[in-house]
């Protein structure tokens, strides 16, 4: 072989084998949170009889929590709050205010700012949707009433750097 082709065949070797390594550290690092959310999804499916799961989101503020999004038998979606694998409270999403609704009216009542995340959460024992939101220079935490979708009078502005 000459001496350029087995520069190219080194290289991508030891390319593969960066990628490789990138890839198990990954795995690694995402270990504990997967089963975190692994065991909130099977105790909201157990509590709830949860057929199908949709969507887990974690909720950090004063506690970590998940909440999971799911169909029932009768293809119902829940919302399932889960703290160290054990249920919380469930609720059917018609229930509560949507994720959609939620937006139109953040819109509507700020309509300046750039939307960032919504998810649901707990804040001082409520069940609410947690907003993260742009104004101006400032990054802002507002939450929502999960069940009728009113503004709690707090609001948290974060410091800028």
């Amino acid at each position: 072989m000459k001496t350029r082709t087995k520069w190219i065949l080194l290289s991508l070797i030891v390319l593969s084998l960066i990628l490789i390594g990138i890839s198990r550290y990954y795995i690694y690092v995402m270990k504990d949170r997967n089963a975190e959310e692994q065991v909130a999804s099977a105790a909201a499916a157990k509590a709830v009889g949860l057929t199908e799961i949709t969507k887990t989101v974690k909720s950090v503020w004063d506690e970590v929590i998940y909440v999971v999004i799911g169909k029932d038998a009768s293809q119902k979606e829940m919302f399932v709050w889960v703290k160290d694998g054990k249920v919380l409270y469930h609720a059917p999403s018609s229930a509560g205010t949507s994720e959609a609704k939620i937006r139109a009216i953040i819109q509507q009542q700020m309509p300046n700012i750039t939307l960032e995340r919504v998810i649901p959460g707990i804040y001082n024992n409520q069940y609410v949707w947690q907003v993260f939101y742009k104004d101006g220079d400032h990054y802002m935490y507002r939450f929502y009433n999960f069940a009728d979708g009113k503004a709690l009078e707090d609001v948290f502005t974060l410091p800028n750097s």
